[in-house]
C-alpha cells in the first residue's frame, strides 16, 4: 500500500535561486509541488534527475533571498506485510531534503481508524473523520531528520509517565509493565538532568516505540525508537544507548553539527558521547565514569599511532571498526581535557551556551572552537584542542 502525505517546508536561502536540488525517493509519486507566494500557492515545475534525485524548477520566477514554504503532496509506498508497523526514516528519502541542511517542518498524515502516527517535533492535534484520523507533526524549530511511524494502536500496549514537567509515552510490545517503568523512570531521571545542567527539554514529550525487526537504537528530535537487542539491554539495567540518545537530544538532535563538513562526527557522536558520562558521573560516581571514559579508550590504545588510525577531524564515515572506537573511544577522553582544562563550572557554561545559541541550529567546529575561545582567556585549550582531533595517538599526559 501506500501513504498519501503532505509536508510544508519552511526554507530559508541567503541568495536568490532558480531552481532547487532536493534529495527525493524516486519511488514516490508526487501529485504536486507548490510554494507559497503573497498568500496563493503556486505551483512547481519539477523532474527526477537521478536516482533519488529532485530538482525543483522555477520558471520565470527567481525566489528572493528570504523565508519561503514550499508544500509537497505526494504518495509513498510502504510495502506493509501483515498489518506490520511502516517505519521510514531519513534514509528512505521519504521526504525531501537537502543533504547538509536542517528544516522545520509541518506534516498532515492520515491513517485509518485504529492506527497511530508518531514523528520528530511535537504531535499539534489529531482531527477525527469517520473512518480515518489525521495527525498533524509539527516542530517550529528546525531538525536534521523526520522519522515517521505508522502502527495499529492495538498491537502495542502504552506506559505514560507525566511528573514535574517531563512526559514520556512508551510503546512497547516485548517487555512486562515493572520493566517498562523502569525504563521511564531512567529515562526521567537522565532528561531531568541535561534539563537542570544544560537547559529545558525542546519538545512537550519524549516518545519511546520499540521495534523488532531491528536491533539497535535511533534517534530523531522528540522520538526514540529502540530495536530488540538495545531493549534487552535496558531490561537489564544497562542503559547506555538509552542515556546517549537522551543526551542527543540536547546535541546530535538539538544542536546540530554541519553534515559532511570537518569535525562533524566528533560534534554529533563523541560529544553526545561525553554528555552520557557526565550523566552516569554525576547519578552513580567518579569510579563509574571513570571505567566508562576508559574502557572504550583501551580499545583505541590497541592500534594507536599505527596505520589504521587516523585524526577524529579526519574521519568522514564511522564506516569502520577503528573509526568507530576513535569516535567513542577516544573523542570522548579529547573532550574530558577540555573539560579538566576549562574546569566544571566554566565547562557547564560554554555547554549551556551552545545548547542556547544553536538549538535548532546548525553548530560548524569553526564555530565550536569560538565557542570555547570565550571560556579560554590565555588561549591554551584551544591548543590543545586543535593538538587532541588534528593527530594521531594519544596526547600525552
Amino acid at each position: 500500500g501506500n501513504i498519501d502525505i503532505t509536508v510544508l517546508c519552511k526554507i530559508q536561502k541567503s541568495d536568490s535561486l532558480s531552481e532547487i536540488q532536493y534529495l527525493f525517493s524516486s519511488e514516490a509519486k508526487i501529485h504536486s509541488v507548490e510554494y507559497l507566494k503573497e498568500g496563493n500557492w503556486i505551483s512547481i515545475q519539477y523532474k527526477f534527475n537521478g536516482k533519488d534525485s529532485l530538482l525543483l524548477l522555477f520558471d520565470n520566477e527567481i525566489l528572493p533571498a528570504n523565508k519561503y514554504v514550499l508544500k509537497f503532496k505526494y504518495s509513498f509506498p510502504t510495502n506493509i506485510i501483515n498489518d506490520s508497523p511502516v517505519i521510514i526514516d531519513r534514509g528512505h528519502r521519504w521526504y525531501p531534503l537537502i543533504i547538509d541542511q536542517i528544516a522545520a517542518f509541518k506534516l498532515s498524515c492520515n491513517v485509518p481508524k485504529g492506527y497511530y502516527v508518531l514523528a520528530a517535533g511535537n504531535l499539534q492535534s489529531v482531527n477525527n473523520h469517520k473512518d480515518s484520523n489525521t495527525f498533524i507533526w509539527e516542530s517550529q524549530t528546525a531538525v536534521f531528520k523526520i522519522p515517521l511511524v505508522v502502527f495499529n494502536r492495538h498491537q502495542f500496549k502504552i506506559e505514560e509517565y507525566d511528573s514535574l514537567g517531563i512526559s514520556i509515552d512508551f510503546y512497547y510490545l516485548n517487555a512486562d509493565s515493572i520493566e517498562v517503568s523502569t525504563i521511564i523512570n531512567e529515562a526521567a531521571k537522565c532528561i531531568n538532568y541535561f534539563s537542570k545542567n544544560i537547559g529545558s527539554y525542546p519538545y512537550k514529550k519524549l516518545t519511546l516505540f520499540e521495534v523488532t525487526r531491528w536491533g539497535g537504537i535511533n534517534t530523531g528530535s522528540g522520538l526514540i525508537m529502540i530495536g530488540s537487542q538495545s531493549l534487552g539491554m535496558m531490561k537489564q539495567k544497562y542503559y547506555d544507548g538509552l542515556n546517549l540518545t537522551i543526551a542527543q537530544q540536547w546535541i546530535g538532535a538539538g544542536v546540530f553539527a554541519k553534515y559532511g563538513a570537518p569535525g562533524f562526527w566528533f560534534l554529533a557522536l563523541s560529544l553526545p558521547h561525553y554528555l552520557r558520562l557526565m550523566y552516569l558521573r554525576q547519578t552513580k560516581d567518579e569510579e563509574s565514569f571513570y571505567e566508562s571514559l576508559h574502557k572504550p579508550l583501551a580499545k583505541y590504545k590497541e592500534f594507536s599511532g599505527k596505520e589504521n588510525d587516523i585524526p577524529i577531524m579526519d574521519i568522514d564515515s564511522p564506516n569502520s571498526k577503528e573509526k568507530s572506537i576513535i569516535l567513542y573511544g577516544k573523542g570522548p577522553y579529547v573532550i574530558s581535557k577540555i573539560e579538566n582544562a576549562m574546569g566544571d563550572e566554566k565547562w557547564l557554561l560554554f555547554l549551556q551556551n551552545i545548547y542556547e545559541s544553536f538549538r535548532g541550529k546548525i553548530l560548524t567546529y569553526t564555530e565550536f572552537e569560538k565557542q570555547i575561545s570565550k571560556y579560554d582567556e590565555n588561549g591554551n585549550i584551544l591548543t590543545l584542542l586543535k593538538k587532541l582531533v588534528t593527530q594521531k595517538g594519544m596526547p600525552k599526559d
